[in-house]
């Protein structure tokens, strides 16, 4: 759940106008302690505004080697597709033979599903990795 910095703000005003307690605030939004004290500490320091969303720093950018996202695109386009923890294990053992770091299994945004202009294009499809 992504949340504006207004939406933010409605939340924390709570606690920072009406001195409710982050604990009883994270029972009834549902959003972790944690998390709201992040939030204070953003508002604390930079005011309503601090809480607003900015770019990630990482944003546009991917982390994992293009050479291992091809080998990847080209295992998941084959018929048939095989399973996520075949790709997985297939790419990991890939990963240590090159010397890469192994993409997590949680990584499954490298890997074109359903997509059927994935298949229909040369091997290539649009993919969003960090995303």
């Amino acid at each position: 759940m992504f949340l504006t910095g207004e939406e933010r703000w409605k939340v924390l005003r709570l606690h920072v106008e009406d001195q409710i307690s982050l604990a009883a605030l994270a029972r009834e939004t549902g959003i972790s302690t944690r998390t709201l004290q992040r939030w204070l500490r953003l508002y604390r320091a930079g005011g309503a505004g601090a809480l607003d969303l900015g770019p990630r720093a990482d944003a546009g950018t991917r982390r994992v080697d293009p050479e291992m996202v091809r080998f990847i695109e080209g295992l998941a386009l084959t018929k048939p597709r095989p399973r996520m923890a075949t790709l997985h294990r297939l790419a990991a053992a890939e990963a240590g033979r090159r010397g890469a770091p192994a993409t997590s299994y949680r990584r499954r945004s490298v890997i074109p599903f359903a997509s059927p202009v994935a298949e229909t294009h040369t091997g290539t499809a649009t993919i969003q990795l960090g995303a």
